[in-house]
């Protein structure tokens, strides 16, 4: 019989893959297909990454308080709708930029529920390796989107309408494996205090922990000063600079995330090898800006490329790394809302930073909307480490989970 871990893999790579298609298509929607301009591109990714701001927390808490199970099944079957929706306006041929930002919203806001949801389980399907469940989790997260970047890339092909039928079919064929997983260990009794205390609480969780706040902060700014000019700027680079589409766009993403999947299984192999995950995560989101730099200078296309699968080996330490301190060190009754934070400053982060450089773009050009994110990562990788522990810290797994439970009969 599968292990439970593997199908809580199958679950997880049914919804990376479509989220991968979702990367490229909405980009290539915006730029290609409505040819918005840079600061249109840059409200849409607030659209497709704002719900982050408003619902991951309440998500967390969410799955903190119920069971992670049952509310991640109902997840894939919200999932399946705004794709399903958006392919009957494409084939209508009634496409227009505010039914657009319409699908971003609600895409966006169903993921926020569904990260935090999924964090929340895995601890329970890890098989005594947490750090090493954590990392093949992340990698295989990543190479579903890898594969649904190069489905994606042959929009300019077949066009919006097949790769959104493949997105709904996929998270519903998802549904099944998360419908197989055991329900987690039950919450103990207790008084829930309101949302906003509940969420204030897991902010002071974080804040008091000298091993998690600096992770968030860093992540926060992962979000902000990387994840923004990615989305919004690197789309209008390709197109304006490079003068390429669909194709082209995908083949950047394809080189990110190739890089952060062989960072994410090689870290898998060497998981409980380590203890300074701290100081990985530090070096590897220095790299970062230094790539950034790179590229606001322009360099040839395939050089550009290669700048992105570094930038995607240093993005696979970081995720892995910060995500399994947090994973380790955030107590159980909190864990959900903990990693709500983690993401928070992904999908939270990412629509300011678009914002942010989509506005700059277009007063200042596309060299200083990727140049100034960087100096900004600089300076705020120079307070943690001034401010923090993050480059001595140890971090190990304390706790030795036990039995795997059996997945459900199908």
């Amino acid at each position: 019989m599968r292990s439970v871990f593997a199908i809580y893999l199958m679950g997880l790579g049914s919804w990376f893959v479509p989220l991968g298609i979702q990367m490229v298509l909405f980009s290539w929607l915006a730029a290609i297909v409505l040819h918005m301009e840079a600061f249109a591109v840059g409200v849409a990714q607030v659209a497709l990454m704002a719900p982050g701001i408003l619902f991951l927390p309440l998500g967390g808490l969410v799955a903190d308080r119920g069971n992670a199970r049952l509310l991640l099944l109902r997840y894939h079957f919200f999932y399946a709708v705004p794709p399903l929706v958006l392919g009957a306006v494409v084939a209508s041929g009634v496409l227009s930029y505010p039914l657009l930002l319409v699908y971003g919203l609600a895409a966006g806001s169903i993921g926020a529920f569904a990260v935090p949801t999924r964090d929340a389980l895995l601890p329970a399907v890890a098989g005594g390796n947490l750090p090493r469940a954590v990392a093949l989790a992340t990698a295989l997260q990543f190479l579903g989107q890898l594969v649904g970047l190069a489905l994606a890339s042959q929009a300019d092909r077949v066009g919006a309408l097949p790769l959104l039928i493949a997105h709904s079919t996929l998270v519903l064929l998802g549904a099944i494996a998360v419908w197989r997983l055991p329900d987690p260990p039950s919450h103990p009794p207790a008084e829930h205090p309101s949302f906003w205390r509940a969420i204030a609480d897991g902010i002071a969780e974080a804040a008091r922990s000298e091993q998690m706040w600096p992770v968030l902060m860093i992540n926060l700014g992962i979000g902000v000063f990387y994840v923004g000019p990615f989305m919004a700027v690197l789309p209008l680079v390709v197109r304006d600079v490079y003068h390429g589409a669909a194709m082209e766009i995908a083949t950047v993403n394809l080189a990110f995330w190739a890089g952060t999947i062989i960072a994410a299984f090689a870290f898998a192999g060497l998981a409980r090898r380590l203890s300074l995950r701290g100081r990985l995560v530090v070096c590897a989101v220095s790299v970062g800006a230094v790539i950034l730099m790179a590229m606001a200078t322009h360099p040839p296309f395939w050089l550009l490329n290669g700048l992105c699968f570094v930038w995607g080996l240093g993005a696979g330490i970081t995720m892995t790394q910060g995500r399994t301190i947090l994973q380790i060190v955030a107590p159980p009754t909190h864990r959900a809302r903990l990693m709500s934070l983690f993401q928070l400053g992904l999908g939270g982060g990412g629509p300011i930073g678009a914002f942010i450089a989509g506005t700059v773009a277009s007063v200042l050009g596309l060299k200083l909307a990727m140049l100034l994110p960087a100096l900004a990562m600089a300076v705020l990788i120079a307070a943690v480490l001034a401010f923090s522990r993050i480059w001595t810290m140890r971090t190990v797994e304390q706790g030795v989970f036990g039995a795997i439970p059996q997945p459900r009969a199908g």
